[in-house]
């Protein structure tokens, strides 16, 4: 356990390189100094533990570090240190834990509270498995099957209003199988005619679930606007 952890704090350590990297590609990268480069260590270092919420002595830390740095005699036992780290984990663990299902039941109450508001605004067709729907442009071609190979335009946002994805914005449609696409998509695409223009409301459960990720997150209702252009 406590080589996972150190393992993700080098991690963490390196990602300031990454970061510089990603804003200044071009640059040459400067030499190497001592002073910087250890001053940019200990910082990172420190950052993480923040961030992670660890309640430590700094001073503690500072002299542990130069302990494994000179290859001494640990101050505290190897076994202890194994096992102080083994019960950080934990705790980070059950808080994370925590803080997730607080957030899930959070976004399933707005979820269900959204989608109940919505059923009852005018346009909107409710199917049996919950999804709902509204229809922008009428086509006038073909449905795609369970097992089509379609083109669509789409854009993607939460309740909120915030827009999480978009081939509008980035004007290149998406091609991809309709049976391998969310359950939401696999059940709405076959209803759909080539040409059509749906609004498209998914219940988390049709959706990602709480499996949602970043910036999605668990137990998110998803708004789609969907065009369908080909069917290959």
């Amino acid at each position: 356990m406590s080589i996972r952890w150190m393992a993700a704090l080098v991690a963490g350590v390196w990602s300031i390189t990454a970061l510089a990297q990603q804003a200044a590609p071009q640059q040459q990268l400067p030499a190497m100094d001592k002073n910087k480069l250890s001053y940019a260590l200990g910082f990172q270092i420190g950052t993480d533990m923040r961030e992670r919420g660890l309640d430590v002595d700094i001073a503690t830390v500072v002299r542990a570090l130069q302990e494994g740095h000179a290859n001494s005699q640990p101050s505290v036992p190897m076994e202890e240190m194994v096992g102080q780290l083994a019960a950080m984990e934990d705790k980070l663990r059950k808080e994370a834990e925590a803080k997730f299902n607080t957030l899930a039941a959070e976004n399933k109450a707005k979820s269900d509270r959204f989608l109940a508001e919505n059923r009852a605004k005018k346009g909107i067709i409710v199917l049996p498995s919950g999804i709902q729907y509204r229809v922008i442009e009428e086509g006038n071609g073909a449905r795609p099957s369970p097992t089509s190979d379609v083109v669509v335009h789409y854009r993607g946002s939460l309740i909120s209003g915030f827009e999480f994805d978009s081939s509008f914005a980035r004007n290149q449609p998406a091609n991809f199988k309709v049976d391998q696409v969310l359950t939401g998509w696999r059940e709405i695409l076959p209803l759909m005619r080539v040409g059509d223009q749906w609004q498209v409301f998914l219940p988390p459960e049709q959706a990602y679930g709480e499996r949602g990720p970043r910036p999605i997150g668990p137990n998110q209702a998803l708004i789609f606007d969907i065009k369908l252009l080909e069917i290959k």
